[in-house]
């Protein structure tokens, strides 16, 4: 019964928003449940738990309509599940980008000097860490360097540059977005593990591990997306400077051009 119940919203729902939504949720109602009716004194007891889902098994064989509703509890706990991990994710995501500096931030900037000063190296000033996280200065990074190398914003220039460009260069920006945006639900999910962990104290390890990985994958994500973004910008700049009438010589945008950009893009707003 539950193979076919399941079969069925596998062939009228979405494939993507199966398996990233509810097969996930699915499975962390599962773990919640079965986590419940451990507790934290028989967290580990398999006996225990084999004999609650043969109970189960048996109520459901003396009443299929009680297992009709009761799978489609589990299915609307697990979809609603998935959309509580989306919104976790993008406010996860929204923490890890923000653009403040706090005390992190000078930590950072701290082992950055130390670490120049061992390899003797330059630094300069404005590549180094300003903000609360790695992945906010990564992004301000894109920022920084596009304004040193082109004298105009980045954040306004990339939609015009993006309505420029052809499908196969959107593809893998668009293909990196999405892992991020995977990552961050990953993310997520973990942060819903974590509460399991409230009643069930294997749930803190596994939530740990599951948002450990996210912020990971997040990261790595992010450095993917950060680099094509500088790198579309870098080869089509002088498609965008054509796009506004700005005539760029063979040498680069100078100052004088990159700023003229800037004008044009910010329509004189300074």
């Amino acid at each position: 019964m539950i193979t076919g119940i399941l079969s069925e919203v596998g062939r009228h729902v979405s494939s993507r928003w199966f398996r990233s939504v509810l097969l996930p949720g699915l499975l962390l109602v599962l773990v919640a449940a079965a986590g419940f009716h451990l507790g934290h004194a028989h967290a580990l007891d398999t006996g225990r738990l084999s004999a609650w889902l043969d109970g189960l098994a048996r109520r459901w064989r003396a009443t299929p309509a009680r297992a009709v509703v009761d799978i489609a509890l589990v299915l609307l706990a697990a979809g609603t599940a998935g959309t509580v991990a989306g919104v976790l994710g993008r406010a996860l995501e929204r923490l890890w980008l923000a653009p403040v500096e706090w005390g992190a931030a000078r930590r950072r900037r701290r082992r950055a000097l130390q670490a120049a000063e061992r390899a003797d190296a330059g630094v300069v000033e404005a590549y180094l860490p300003r903000r609360h996280t790695w992945m906010s200065d990564r992004v301000r990074l894109v920022e920084t360097r596009i304004r040193a190398q082109y004298w105009f914003d980045a954040a306004a220039a990339w939609p015009r540059v993006w309505l420029l460009v052809a499908d196969e260069v959107r593809q893998p920006v668009q293909a990196a977005r999405t892992g991020f945006a995977e990552a961050v639900t990953l993310a997520g999910w973990g942060c819903l593990y974590l509460v399991t962990g409230v009643w069930w104290w294997p749930g803190l390890i596994a939530g740990g591990c599951v948002l450990l990985a996210g912020w990971r994958r997040s990261r790595a994500a992010l450095e993917e997306f950060s680099t094509l973004i500088e790198a579309v910008l870098d080869i089509h700049h002088r498609d965008l400077a054509a796009a506004l009438g700005v005539v760029v010589g063979e040498a680069g945008v100078t100052e004088s051009e990159g700023r003229r950009i800037d004008d044009i893009l910010r329509k004189g707003a300074g």
